[in-house]
């Protein structure tokens, strides 16, 4: 059975695609993510699939354009359920591309990360495959998470800090300290303290704001 797998990241990708060719699908990938943000993110993501394919040559179907516009147009970002609307956004997308193209079947390698909604995913799937009428391939390989992780590291794949949106890259670290990101070094922290102290005070003095 050939298989449209829509692929959310390479970390998640791992371990679930050699369970589903053990099975005996026959897999092709599809990146489809307009909700990655922000930009540098986006490319960071579509490069570690890259990365993943020179150690495996599963064929991948890109979908390369930064799609800001595409998440705010189809998410209601203002409201509770912006990630209910994030996934029926992509599964649609998949399960259309699988039709036209001539797939048997469907699925996402979102249903095997054990930070989305699940149960949410699994009846999204169900009602897009009865839409577009193309079947929706089930399966729940959360138990698998932590070896996804494991062969990520082994690969050097890179692995994400937050799901994808703007929204929960806010909610991952917002409550984090400047501390995080400028490392634990004393005497890197006291360079970077006196080169900031030299720039503010050329900035101060060339700036015709104070008169």
């Amino acid at each position: 059975m050939n298989l449209l797998l829509h692929i959310c990241c390479a970390c998640c990708l791992c371990a679930p695609l050699n369970e589903l060719r053990k099975e005996g699908f026959t897999v092709t990938g599809l990146f489809y993510n307009p909700n990655i943000h922000p930009l540098l993110e986006f490319r960071r993501r579509l490069k570690a699939l890259r990365v993943f394919q020179e150690s495996d040559l599963i064929p991948v179907i890109y979908c390369g354009d930064y799609g800001l516009r595409e998440y705010l147009k189809n998410v209601n970002y203002e409201g509770d359920d912006r990630c209910a609307d994030c996934y029926v956004m992509r599964l649609k997308f998949t399960a259309a591309y699988a039709r036209e193209n001539g797939f048997d079947a469907f699925t996402s390698t979102m249903l095997f990360s054990v930070y989305q909604n699940h149960e949410q995913l699994k009846v999204f799937s169900g009602n897009v495959s009865k839409e577009y009428g193309i079947d929706f391939i089930y399966r729940d390989y959360r138990s698998l998470s932590e070896c996804s992780r494991d062969m990520a590291r082994k690969k050097m794949i890179y692995r994400q800090g937050y799901c994808g949106c703007v929204f929960s890259e806010y909610e991952r670290y917002k409550d984090t300290t400047r501390e995080l990101y400028k490392g634990n070094n004393p005497h890197c922290r006291d360079k970077e303290n006196a080169r900031k102290g030299s720039v503010v005070h050329d900035r101060v003095q060339g700036c015709g704001c104070f008169g």
